[in-house]
C-alpha cells in the first residue's frame, strides 16, 4: 500500500471519528437538556405543591382525588334523581289512561272489527241518548292498545273489549250491558256510578 493511500484511510478513519465523538456529543447534551428540564419541572410542581400549602405533591393528589370523587357522587346523585323523575317526553300507560278517563264519565274500549264491540256501540250510542256522550277507544287503532289492555286487566279484571268503564269502574262488556238493559237496570247502574254528572234518555 502506498504512503498516499495510507494517508487517504488514516484521514477517512479519523474523519469518522470526529463525526461519532460529534453526534455522541450532540447526544449527551440534549439527554442533559432534557433531564434538567424535568428537573426543573418537577421543582416546579413541588414549589406549587407548597405553595398551596401541602407539604408533598401526593397530597395535591390526594386532593385532586377526593374532589373528583365529590364531583362523581354530585353526577351520581342527580342521574339517580333524574331517574326516578317522569321523563315528560316518555310515554306512559297509566298516564294515558288517566287521559283517557278525563274525557267524559262513559269511556268505550272497543276494536273496530269486533262483533261485541259493535253491539255494545250501537246500544249505547243508538238506543240512548247520553249527554255527555261517551267517549270511544278503538284500541286496534291506538299506537298502545296492547298496552292500555294489559292495565285495563290491571284496573278493572277486564282485559277483553268492548269494556264500559263509568267514572273509571267497569260495568262489564257486551252481553252485561245487553243484560242490564233487558233487566231495565242500565239507567239505574249508570246513574249509580255517575249520579248527576251523566244524563241517560232512551230513545
Amino acid at each position: 500500500m502506498t504512503a498516499a493511500r495510507r494517508v487517504k484511510l488514516l484521514g477517512i478513519a479519523a474523519f469518522t471519528l470526529i463525526i461519532i465523538f460529534l453526534f455522541y456529543g450532540s447526544q449527551t447534551r440534549t439527554d442533559r437538556r432534557i433531564a434538567q428540564q424535568l428537573h426543573n419541572e418537577e421543582r416546579h410542581r413541588q414549589k406549587e405543591a407548597l405553595k398551596n400549602g401541602f407539604d408533598n405533591e401526593d397530597e395535591v393528589l390526594e386532593k385532586q382525588l377526593k374532589s373528583q370523587r365529590l364531583r362523581d357522587a354530585e353526577i351520581a346523585a342527580k342521574e339517580k334523581a333524574n331517574a326516578k323523575a317522569p321523563n315528560p317526553g316518555a310515554w306512559d300507560v297509566t298516564t294515558e289512561l288517566d287521559g283517557i278517563l278525563k274525557r267524559s264519565p262513559i269511556i268505550i274500549f272497543s276494536k273496530t272489527y269486533c262483533p261485541y264491540s259493535k253491539a255494545a256501540k250501537r246500544l249505547l250510542l243508538e238506543k240512548y241518548t247520553i249527554t255527555p256522550a261517551p267517549f270511544v277507544v278503538e284500541l286496534d287503532n291506538h299506537d298502545h292498545g296492547s298496552e292500555i289492555q294489559d292495565e285495563l286487566q290491571k284496573q278493572t279484571g277486564r282485559r277483553t273489549v268492548p269494556n264500559i268503564l263509568v267514572l273509571g269502574k267497569s260495568i262489564g262488556g257486551s252481553d252485561d250491558i245487553a243484560a242490564l238493559e233487558s233487566e231495565g237496570q242500565l239507567v239505574e247502574k249508570v246513574k249509580g256510578l255517575a249520579g248527576k254528572r251523566v244524563e241517560m234518555v232512551k230513545t
